[in-house]
């Protein structure tokens, strides 16, 4: 009993024991799970077999392993996703057959294990340095955070969630280094763990990358802008995070030369294979190309009203001659922000109101990296195909301003009443649930093909109920 309780204490007392305890039970999951679990198909093992071609400084893959997910170019066959994923496969080398093993289940479960985690502590963070936040809206934020959102929405694990999933892990960090920024300053620490994250996710999903690295820059230039009598301090400050994100660049750039010849194309669809499925999909890219400002009303509905799921009077589905025209798939289920993040959304909306009332150095760090993160989100409200995953791209920035609305609440606000919170926290948890069932319960693919006699029909078909 005495060394259990000394071992307990330490637990509490000492943050290391806790991370390598978690990392240890990471560890032992995706070493011991994929032994019970049945095989979905090769292409879950792409990233076995691109590590396993990293290894011999090659960057294609298996044909036989990525199917029709693969892009043939000069006689090999090559995947999109960035190679983070299967660089993190590094342990499992140990393995006897290891190539022959699909890890994605357990990859996925320790990467959204982590992406919340991170979470939890930035929300603790906060409340350690705002102890005025009112306490329900505090009890809220947890479950929130546990029980909604990115946490739950993403379940159906698959190599394509797994990319998302550790992308979001990376942009989570981001975000909690920046909200540290925001209370302690910007030091060289945060630097340097912002630059180390945004690094890491433009290897792992090139759009989220890209949005950590613009909300970075714009960050640095506004502190340089308004310190500019210690511009020396900020450079020095600066040049290890910076190496970190030249050499994350020069290998992206590498990574791209590889496969693609070019080291600014991260994909050529003109290679991609599923185009012999769907030829209409050429066409439709060179006339609107892979992001266009024209898909961005489809875009809104999509994500935030997606009425499209719905028939018309002609039976035909809404805005489908615009979705014909514009979109190569638009992905089941049908979801919005405003019911699975209405809490997060409240407080995001609290901090940008403040900010613009305010000339203070804090509202122009936190407007520098909100325009940087909001790059994601306009470009998943542009691309050409609009999937159910690509939501994780929203997060970075919701997630950033509700943890920066959180740190403004006081009592006397509106968001503080429990009513509210309770309320906006049942609607975002129950939303969450009801969706991720759904995606569980769906198929992939492109959604107007799965529900021509109607989107409740083909639920209950699939839920067994019909």
């Amino acid at each position: 009993m005495g060394l259990s309780a000394t071992w307990v204490g330490a637990w509490l007392r000492w943050p290391r024991l806790k991370l390598a305890a978690s990392v240890l039970v990471c560890y032992a999951l995706v070493l011991i799970v994929p032994h019970f679990l049945p095989t979905t198909g090769p292409v879950s093992r792409t990233f076995n077999s691109m590590l396993d071609h990293l290894m011999h400084g090659r960057f294609d893959v298996d044909p036989a392993i990525v199917g029709k997910e693969g892009f043939a170019r000069d006689g090999r066959v090559y995947a999109y996703w960035g190679p983070v994923p299967a660089i993190l496969r590094l342990p499992i080398i140990i393995l006897p057959q290891w190539r022959l093993i699909n890890f994605t289940i357990p990859y996925c479960a320790v990467a959204l294990f982590w992406m919340g985690a991170v979470k939890i502590w930035t929300v603790r963070f906060v409340l350690r340095n705002r102890p005025t936040v009112p306490r329900p809206l505090a009890r809220a934020m947890y479950l929130v955070i546990a029980l909604s959102g990115a946490q739950m929405c993403f379940l159906r694990f698959s190599i394509y969630q797994e990319v998302c999933l550790w992308a979001g892990l990376f942009s989570a960090v981001f975000v909690a280094a920046a909200i540290v920024a925001q209370h302690q300053g910007l030091g060289e620490r945060e630097r340097l763990v912002m630059a180390s994250a945004a690094g890491a996710a433009l290897l792992t999903r090139v759009s989220i990358g890209i949005g950590l690295i613009a909300a970075f820059g714009l960050l640095l230039f506004v502190e340089a802008v308004s310190n500019r009598a210690h511009l020396r301090e900020q450079i020095r400050k600066s040049m290890r995070p910076l190496i970190v994100l030249a050499v994350a660049g020069i290998a992206t750039a590498w990574v791209n030369y590889a496969r693609w010849g070019d080291p600014l194309t991260f994909a050529d669809y003109k290679y991609y294979l599923f185009n012999l499925k769907y030829p209409d999909r050429l066409a439709r890219t060179a006339a609107y190309g892979l992001f266009n400002f024209v898909r961005i009303p489809f875009g809104i509905i999509y994500y935030f009203l997606p009425v499209w799921v719905l028939h018309g009077s002609d039976g035909q589905l809404l805005f489908e001659a615009t979705r014909f025209r514009l979109i190569d798939a638009a992905e089941l289920p049908p979801s919005s922000f405003l019911l699975t993040d209405p809490l997060l959304l409240a407080l995001g909306g609290v901090a940008l109101v403040r900010w613009l009332g305010q000339r203070r150095l804090g509202a122009a760090q936190g407007g520098a990296i909100a325009a940087g993160l909001a790059i994601p989100p306009l470009l998943m409200l542009t691309a050409i195909s609009m999937c159910f995953r690509y939501r994780m791209d929203f997060y970075p920035l919701i997630e950033f301003l509700a943890f920066s609305g959180l740190a403004m609440i006081r009592q006397r606000d509106a968001m503080a009443r429990p009513w509210l919170v309770s309320a906006l926290a049942a609607v975002s948890v129950l939303s969450s649930v009801a969706v991720s069932v759904a995606y569980v319960a769906g198929k992939l693919g492109p959604g107007q093909l799965l529900i021509g006699r109607g989107v409740g029909q083909y639920y209950l078909s699939r839920l067994g109920l019909l």
